[in-house]
């Protein structure tokens, strides 16, 4: 069961305590600084910003000395605030046996159960204040923290990524083939995990001991209107893997922008943050291992994209294939 916030819930707290460790300091903080802090990508920042600011729990100042800063002490802001300001209300949508949302006509047999735990969940969100989630998270970084037993990971070790390809297809094509790819995305980057690892090993194992690491998620969501007219098209990349020796997690994003009339580039922009479950690598290892894998990966994209169908290419061109 799976008890992780979305994307959106997970940047807007990652963006809140980057504003409450700033909030003694008496300054905004730039879009750019909280995104140096907490890895949102650049494009979102401004969007879960705002969520803040509209559910009062930031203010925005415009001008050179502007940017964002908690509407109150940390103290006085609870996790339940921030959390639902990019969630939405926590409660159960749908009954907890059924398909359908809860009536009471057709009350199933946990329903109290369920408002209860959904009740004591609320409750110890509402009364953990972000200053006391700051103050853990200064803790971390500082390796003063002490890791709790259960913890599915201690310090995870995170890079940056960034690369381009050009795709042989005109913008508005590249957006609805990009629609089509989610069936065989994972596949995409099982098979990129696989060149990417072979890439840093300093022999290559025969092929026939070669293994894909399965891929735990992968998906490329539009962030925003996705026309060819609307400028450059933005999407959310993510994926994690896992492996008996380590588990890794891809946030990225991707941007679409037309190089001519037949030809669009892909770029993608992201972090790369390694769990860490199993034998921990160094910063420069995981750097080379993260840059081969999002090479690998827009190349088998690019070759998946210009053959889709109705594209009108069956086999890319080596040029497709260039990086830049």
């Amino acid at each position: 069961m799976d008890m992780t916030l979305s994307k959106r819930g997970d940047y807007a707290m990652r963006s809140a305590i980057s504003l409450a460790r700033a909030f003694e300091e008496g300054v905004h903080r730039k879009i750019r600084e909280v995104v140096a802090d907490t890895e949102v990508p650049q494009t979102f920042a401004p969007r879960i910003l705002a969520d803040l600011v509209r559910a009062g729990l930031a203010a925005s100042k415009a001008g050179r000395e502007g940017g964002y800063r908690l509407a109150r002490p940390p103290r006085e802001i609870s996790v339940l605030e921030v959390i639902e300001a990019a969630e939405g209300p926590l409660c159960a949508e749908r009954c907890a046996l059924g398909e359908g949302p809860c009536r009471w006509e057709a009350v199933c047999p946990v329903h109290e159960t369920w408002a209860e735990a959904t009740a004591g969940l609320r409750e110890l969100l509402s009364r953990t204040t972000l200053a006391e989630v700051a103050a853990r998270d200064a803790a971390i970084e500082a390796g003063t923290y002490a890791v709790p037993p259960d913890a599915h990971r201690s310090h995870p070790i995170a890079v940056g990524v960034s690369d381009v390809v050009q795709v042989e297809l005109a913008a508005a094509a590249l957006h609805t083939a990009i629609v089509r790819i989610a069936g065989v995305l994972g596949a995409l980057v099982a098979s990129a995990a696989e060149e990417g690892a072979l890439g840093v090993a300093e022999e290559a194992p025969p092929r026939s001991h070669r293994r894909s690491a399965p891929v735990v998620e992968a998906s490329l969501a539009p962030v925003g209107p996705n026309t060819a007219t609307a400028g450059p098209a933005r999407y959310l990349l993510s994926w994690q893997l896992a492996s008996p020796g380590a588990s890794s997690r891809l946030e990225a994003e991707v941007s679409v922008v037309p190089v001519d009339a037949e030809r669009s580039e892909v770029r993608v922009e992201g972090s790369w943050r390694q769990g860490a479950a199993g034998t921990l690598v160094t910063a420069p290892e995981l750097e080379r291992l993260a840059r081969l894998t999002l090479r690998a990966f827009l190349r088998h994209l690019a070759r998946a994209l210009e053959e889709q169908p109705g594209s009108g290419r069956r086999h890319p061109s080596p040029r497709s294939m260039t990086f830049q």
